[in-house]
């Protein structure tokens, strides 16, 4: 395992919430993987409820995650994990009636159905990662890295991780992970490439 004095931690209190939001917000909100979702794309609250519902549907898994300094956020959680709630489904409904409306909604998830039958259904899922982009340091980083790595390591569950940021593809290339898939984005111009990475133990 990685070993660090600093650890990340759930995200509990309101203002640690708003905090993890505004450092997804800012790292995601001019993504096209988020624009072509909703009905208005140069609208920017409807851009940033998208990024609040993959935040909260995290933290309904215990996957919302803040590092000690506050200046890194993670979405992490294990990938068959099912969750609802009434708070969950009434949100779901505000972004299908009012963010990406009904065709974009449809599409959304027939988009997550696509992605989720070329993940493997057994690992943990980095859905999110992001840091403050005025503080950026390696102590955040690494804090990301150990909270990732070493969940893997103690449940024996590889990670996965996907993007469409070349750049991101290239970072994940370099850090451990293994490419195992590339499909084309159905509903914009776009390349989705999935990563996984195995736990060390596994190789022992």
């Amino acid at each position: 395992m990685l070993e660090s004095t600093a650890r990340m931690k759930l995200v509990k209190t309101r203002f640690e919430e708003k905090r993890a939001i505004q450092i997804l917000e800012d790292a995601f909100i001019d993504s096209t993987g988020v624009y072509w979702m909703v009905k208005n794309p140069e609208n920017l609250t409807q851009r940033k409820w998208i990024i609040r519902l993959l935040f909260y549907e995290s933290q309904a898994k215990n996957g919302a995650y803040l590092t000690s300094d506050q200046n890194g956020a993670l979405l992490f959680f294990q990938v068959n994990q099912k969750v609802t709630s009434l708070r969950l489904i009434l949100l779901r409904l505000y972004i299908l009636l009012f963010i990406t409306g009904i065709r974009n909604g449809l599409n959304a998830i027939r988009y997550q159905k696509l992605i989720s039958s070329v993940r493997p259904t057994n690992g943990w899922l980095g859905l999110l990662v992001a840091t403050d982009k005025e503080h950026r340091t390696s102590k955040t980083a690494f804090e990301i890295k150990h909270k990732m790595f070493d969940s893997s390591e103690a449940s024996n569950l590889c990670i996965f991780i996907e993007t469409t940021v070349p750049r991101v593809r290239k970072l994940y290339q370099s850090s451990g992970y293994t490419e195992y898939a590339e499909i084309k984005h159905p509903y914009t111009d776009l390349t989705v490439w999935f990563f996984r990475r195995e736990p060390e133990n596994q190789h022992k």
